[in-house]
């Protein structure tokens, strides 16, 4: 299968090349930095925003005068535990890192003038820098918005796509923004959220979210407790008898080391294969707890 990735009964790949981790350090660094920028020298100085908690923080620095880099820090920080049980460590930790830095940089901005004070040029190139920043985090396998993870742990728990929660969570918050600053700047934070999307898009393309994982062995029973263990309902698993090549998992990329020590680890004679998917239709599976 075109892009899948074979793992098991294989003879172990070298490892990340040097000049590999300091591409993925300086994408983490370039991505922390455009954030930083977009929101505290374009977007809160003219009272924009793209919705997230980068919304909910530049609505609370407005009207507490607090710090958007430390509201940042402690809104986004408790939404990391809801994905934490399934994350792993490692990725737990450059989770935190992302969030640690970009408030650190977003604080450094603090004293200085904005860029720009024209809101159209602000809620362009400010969505521009944030969408692209939040891009080069992701790929890197940190996060910067805590919605996200909300949004998976409330799936659980209403009838509604994962598509339709994050839009009407967004929703929600650039309306209390426009309530808050006017709708005039409301409507510039639409542009903004549009721009930031977008950018988002077109620097993550290339790149997955998800990962289909298939799974030959003669241990199912075995592996598939452990995997539900581990990822909890952050994953889908078939059973035996649902899956004629054996078990079938959806997981985060963030998983695919901690799946592949787990799977080898209860059946050293299992075949893995791995494809990464650009997008998924949550609709299609089903989440295990369900």
């Amino acid at each position: 299968m075109r892009g899948a990735i074979f793992i098991g009964k294989r003879p172990n790949r070298a490892r990340t090349p040097f000049r590999t981790g300091l591409f993925t350090l300086l994408s983490f660094c370039a991505g922390a930095v455009l954030i930083a920028t977009g929101l505290e020298l374009f977007l809160k100085p003219n009272r924009l925003m793209t919705g997230g908690t980068q919304g909910i923080s530049i609505m609370l620095a407005h009207m507490t005068e607090m710090r958007l880099g430390l509201l940042l820090f402690f809104i986004n920080v408790p939404f990391l535990f809801l994905a934490a049980p399934g994350i792993g460590r490692s990725s737990a930790a450059l989770r935190l890192a992302a969030l640690g830095a970009i408030a650190v940089l977003t604080l450094l901005l603090d004293p200085v003038p904005p860029l720009t004070e024209h809101p159209l040029a602000a809620s362009l190139f400010g969505g521009a820098a944030l969408g692209c920043g939040a891009g080069l985090i992701v790929r890197t396998g940190g996060y910067t918005d805590g919605v996200g993870e909300a949004v998976y742990w409330l799936k659980r728990k209403v009838p509604l796509s994962i598509a339709e929660l994050v839009m009407l969570a967004n929703l929600s918050i650039l309306a209390l923004g426009g309530i808050l600053f006017g709708w005039d700047q409301a409507m510039y934070s639409v542009i903004a959220y549009f721009v930031a999307y977008q950018s988002l898009r077109y620097t993550m393309r290339g790149s997955h979210r998800y990962t289909i994982v298939r799974i030959r062995g003669h241990r199912h029973e075995a592996i598939r407790s452990g995997l539900l263990s581990l990822t909890g309902s952050n994953c889908w698993v078939a059973a035996p008898h649902e899956a004629a090549d054996g078990l079938t998992v959806l997981i985060s990329r963030q998983q695919e080391s901690r799946v592949r020590e787990l799977v080898l680890a209860a059946d050293p004679e299992a075949t893995i294969r791995m494809t990464p998917l650009g997008a998924v239709n949550d609709e299609t599976y089903k989440y295990s707890g369900q």
